[in-house]
């Protein structure tokens, strides 16, 4: 492939992955959106998202492979290999014509909003699984009574709520 093909099928790396990105994003935002019913079925791994990973990942060994072949493209470092080469998307766009140049840089800037936006996503969501665990240990871990479904509190006949012996950050305890 010629360079100019590597770098057509780099700035489609950076669109589809773009596009992934924002199909996560938009599936994360959903998720943490459904925590208001705080129901153990919500807290499961979502076979979509995992899929969209996936998907992300292929795309970026795909693009690593691009990037090694327009490594080569491009003029070595003076007495060096073109392994040594530092390569980001400012020098693929400087050897581009203007207007090429211009779109992959559009394009890697955009994905590069969406991942920082998809990380913070991910740590919101960790951030909220881990309070949820310290507050209501419930939602998280199977119940122990099994006359009770998993993760729904419930009081006994004295109107006493029904925990195991950690009572530390219950948030309703059933006492008046």
């Amino acid at each position: 492939m010629s360079f100019a093909e590597d770098t057509r099928s780099l700035l489609a790396s950076f669109r589809t992955t773009q596009g992934l990105l924002q199909r996560l994003l938009t599936g994360l935002q959903a998720r943490r959106a459904a925590w208001v019913s705080a129901r153990p079925s919500l807290l499961q791994p979502s076979a979509e998202l995992e899929q969209l990973t996936q998907d992300i990942a292929r795309e970026e060994s795909g693009r690593e492979e691009l990037l090694a072949r327009v490594r080569m493209a491009l003029p070595r470092p003076l007495g060096g290999e073109p392994a040594e080469l530092h390569l980001n998307v400012t020098r693929i766009a400087a050897a581009m014509p203007a207007t090429e140049g211009r779109a992959l840089r559009d394009a890697a800037d955009a994905a590069t909003r969406l991942a920082k936006a998809v990380r913070t996503e991910v740590t919101l969501g960790q951030r909220l699984v881990r309070f949820a665990q310290d507050t209501q240990p419930g939602l998280t871990n199977p119940a122990t009574n099994p006359a009770r479904k998993a993760g729904i509190p419930g009081y006994d006949r004295r109107a006493r709520a029904l925990r195991g012996a950690d009572t530390a950050g219950a948030l309703i305890d059933g006492r008046m």
